[in-house]
């Protein structure tokens, strides 16, 4: 499918699943040089840019949060012509959706301060990079039940949400950190295909990317402190019971060894046979038992 928006001069093709005959299409009216039409038509499996005098092709991945195909980004190819913008797409985007909204509303208003096809798709992928913080808002909000239940004794569920936050998260550094490169070469590329006047363009926009990348940095480090206080909090309640069975087991210990010796089947066993010998050996035991228990009481072992 194919939309069009004109502005003055200006033409984006916004095109969602292209068939060969949509590319054929899309080649000869926007006028994109035969080395940029190959693989429009399938996702590839990594970032690309490529540029010639008056063209430009960047190919990109936008990571996914919510869904539980995390693995398999969004895929983004942009394609500029001295009179088109081409945005090639495989599935809906919420981010692309919105600024097409947008965009109508200034083709609708005649408004031209986007006045070339360059101008346009960096403005787009600023947006596109702006849009993304409300996917990591999606996980700090995440972040924040993590931490409520941590300190509300949830530790041993916790322990999966962590986990789950974790894999988005690395997910989706790795589906930003391939922008580097990208954008570095699509500063020169620019440059290249259209001059020096959208050098700034490209600064702003690499400042909004690292801008970016510092925020899931953050967000990775909130995530690695909850961790490690879910881990802390796990392994003292684990300690405490392992030290409750050890104490027991260190008071019970001494009673079964000597409720074992009186129980020998022997002929010359003290105490057994006289009167009250029951009540004199479970006396024995009781005392024993209190003041081992007195003794971890005064160390404060319990």
């Amino acid at each position: 499918m194919i939309k069009r928006f004109v502005l003055k001069k200006l033409t984006w093709l916004e095109v969602s699943n292209p068939t060969q005959e949509d590319i054929r299409d899309i080649v000869a009216e926007a006028g994109i040089p035969n080395e940029f039409a190959r693989n429009l038509t399938i996702m590839i499996p990594q970032t690309e840019t490529e540029f010639k005098k008056g063209a430009l092709k960047i190919t990109l991945d936008f990571p996914i949060v919510r869904r539980t195909d995390i693995s398999h980004p969004h895929e983004v190819k942009f394609i500029v012509t001295k009179t088109h913008l081409v945005t090639i797409r495989f599935e809906d985007i919420e981010a692309i959706h919105h600024f097409g909204k947008e965009f109508e509303v200034r083709c609708l208003l005649h408004n031209g301060s986007l006045t070339t096809p360059a101008k346009l798709m960096l403005v787009l992928l600023e947006f596109m990079y702006q849009a993304m913080y409300t996917k990591l808002e999606y996980l700090e909000t995440k972040a924040q039940v993590v931490e409520e239940g941590i300190f509300n004794h949830k530790e041993k569920e916790m322990v999966f949400e962590i986990s789950q936050i974790s894999r988005r998260l690395i997910a989706f550094r790795k589906t930003i950190g391939a922008h580097d490169g990208a954008l570095n070469k699509l500063a020169d590329g620019m440059v290249c295909a259209f001059g020096n006047k959208y050098a700034p363009d490209c600064l702003s926009l690499k400042e909004h990317y690292y801008a970016l990348t510092r925020h899931v940095q953050a967000l990775s480090n909130t995530i690695d402190d909850l961790r490690d206080t879910n881990i802390g909090l796990l392994t003292t309640k684990q300690n405490e019971v392992m030290k409750t069975f050890t104490i027991l087991a260190f008071i019970t210990f001494p009673l079964t060894l000597f409720s074992s010796v009186f129980g020998m089947n022997t002929t010359n066993t003290p105490i057994v046979g006289q009167v009250g010998d029951f009540w004199f050996i479970v006396s024995i035991m009781g005392v024993v038992s209190v003041v081992f228990f007195a003794y971890f009481r005064y160390k404060r072992w319990m």
